[in-house]
């Protein structure tokens, strides 16, 4: 009873603003929210946008996780907001970024939730994962359990950003590891900010699966094109 007395607290001293121009709304203003493109139909699997069928790069090569949802196309207020999130240092904005993201994504019955971790180096640059406190929230929101320490990332790795399809899958390796302990047998979605080429989503998920769990699925706030 304590949480919601508290955050109505909040939104008096501090009324919501949106994530992306700062505006009145949480987490978008109504020009924002119109603003933001949904991801449309695509590529049941990886949720590559276009026609709505599995996509070559899917049949051809399938990645560990069975489907992936996103709350929107990456780009507009949708990626300012990211952006702040990540590098503006607010990560008060998992919350709203987190219920909204709840509202859009279908959860298979009885999955729990884990985050794509954040590498230490970079955690302790940010101060903060910003996909481990999305993923607490999105929890709660959804109400679904969360597993805490069931996925990590065993080594550093080089940003992403700008590299080809093969080197961001070659990058992310052998990055992660899971405890069998905890996620044996189960279903999971798994939670990141933001899929390009799905490389980190898939060898998240191909870690998960080799400790032993049943199903991964991948939810993210947005799905580059």
């Amino acid at each position: 009873m304590l949480r919601p007395l508290a955050e109505a607290l909040l939104d008096l001293l501090y009324p919501p603003r949106c994530a992306a121009c700062g505006g009145a709304g949480e987490p978008f203003c109504d020009t924002c929210a119109e603003a933001i493109l949904p991801p449309g139909a695509g590529c049941p699997r990886c949720g590559r946008p276009g026609r709505a069928a599995t996509c070559g790069t899917c049949l051809l090569q399938p990645p560990a996780y069975e489907s992936l949802q996103a709350g929107g196309l990456f780009g507009g207020p949708l990626a300012d907001a990211i952006h702040a999130f990540k590098y503006g240092d607010r990560p008060a904005l998992s919350r709203p970024l987190g219920c909204w993201l709840a509202a859009r994504a279908v959860f298979p019955p009885g999955a729990r939730v884990v985050a794509v971790p954040l590498g230490r180096r970079r955690r302790l640059e940010r101060g903060y994962d910003q996909a481990g406190r999305l993923a607490g929230q999105l929890a709660r929101a959804a109400g679904a359990p969360r597993l805490l320490g069931a996925l990590r990332r065993v080594r550093d790795t080089l940003p992403q950003v700008g590299r080809s399809r093969a080197a961001r899958a070659a990058n992310v390796a052998g990055a992660f590891q899971a405890d069998p302990l905890r996620v044996a047998g189960l279903d999971l979605v798994l939670v990141d900010d933001v899929v390009t080429t799905g490389a980190t989503a898939d060898a998240a998920a191909g870690a998960l699966l080799a400790a032993g769990a049943r199903r991964v699925t991948v939810v993210a706030l947005a799905r580059a094109e």
